[in-house]
């Protein structure tokens, strides 16, 4: 079985590097972890979604899959529906939320956030994408033994709960800070390529704005270590500054708002000795203030 991540190539961007001021910008994510109880996490085979009764809401045969020491999540053509599964039952539910069971083994590599709520973000990504709201999905890491096989692949590293809408969360989010989160646009020698990952970023930086007109937006361009030090800070700036004026062109963004900034090859989230290692490493951030 092939295992693939999804994704759409499209709109090339052309000519859109624009000078701006840079400055620096320290920042701290601070993630809770949670140990899911066996009672709320029993050892399934499959995809599977509950609600808090345990009844079963959905279910595919084949589950979503990790490896050892991946950050990614992987499905195939047999279980792709899982989102729009989700996003259905939440439409027809109004009053409920969807907490996302990742799971993560101690055997792993030691990672703050864990890759238990890393692979959370993944999967939390992917729903708002196909629709879900973001203020609806809950993340809980669950770590546990866990058997990868021998290419140290797992078949089962997500599940799904339902559950009755925390209004009080939702309420606390409205006025919060959002998240910081990471987007891989397609990469080349010349540029970007826009895909929908950046697409979808796009239409989220628009809605923070303008609800929040107190909200400045760092866009920060991240490279391997492919290279010399200065050639790979100059290009993580010049993707930055694309990403930015991309922003700005097509969302008619208040460009005093969006700054471009570049770390280079300086902050890397995985190792640059495995072509997968770098392909996580050459990444966009987008650090809202």
């Amino acid at each position: 079985m092939s295992w693939t991540k999804t994704s759409a190539q499209q709109d090339s961007i052309e000519q859109l590097e624009k000078q701006v001021t840079a400055d620096t910008i320290t920042t701290t994510l601070a993630v809770q972890d949670t140990l899911i109880t066996a009672e709320a996490n029993p050892s399934l085979e499959g995809l599977v979604g509950k609600d808090a009764e345990g009844t079963t809401i959905f279910y595919f045969d084949q589950g979503l899959r990790i490896s050892k020491n991946d950050s990614l999540v992987y499905s195939d053509a047999s279980n792709l529906d899982y989102k729009y599964k989700i996003l259905n039952y939440l439409l027809e539910h109004p009053d409920r939320e969807v907490t996302i069971l990742s799971r993560y083994s101690a055997d792993e590599d030691f990672r703050s956030p864990n890759f238990g709520v890393i692979r959370g973000e993944f999967i939390k990504e992917e729903l708002v994408a196909a629709g879900v709201p973001r203020e609806v999905i809950v993340i809980k890491s669950d770590i546990q033994d866990i058997d990868f096989d021998s290419q140290n692949s797992f078949d089962n590293g997500i599940s799904f709960k339902f559950g009755p809408l925390d209004t009080e969360r939702v309420a606390a989010l409205a006025t919060a800070i959002p998240k910081n989160k990471v987007v891989y646009p397609t990469f080349t020698n010349s540029g970007i390529l826009v895909n929908n990952a950046l697409k979808n970023t796009l239409e989220e930086i628009k809605t923070v704005l303008e609800e929040r007109p107190e909200i400045t937006v760092k866009i920060v361009g991240h490279t391997d270590n492919i290279g010399n030090y200065q050639d790979n800070y100059n290009l993580g700036l010049k993707y930055a500054r694309q990403v930015r004026w991309y922003f700005i062109s097509r969302g008619s963004l208040d460009k005093t708002r969006l700054m471009a900034l570049s770390k280079g090859e300086s902050e890397p989230i995985d190792s640059n000795n495995s072509q997968r290692g770098r392909d996580l490493n050459r990444r966009i951030e987008i650090i809202f203030n």
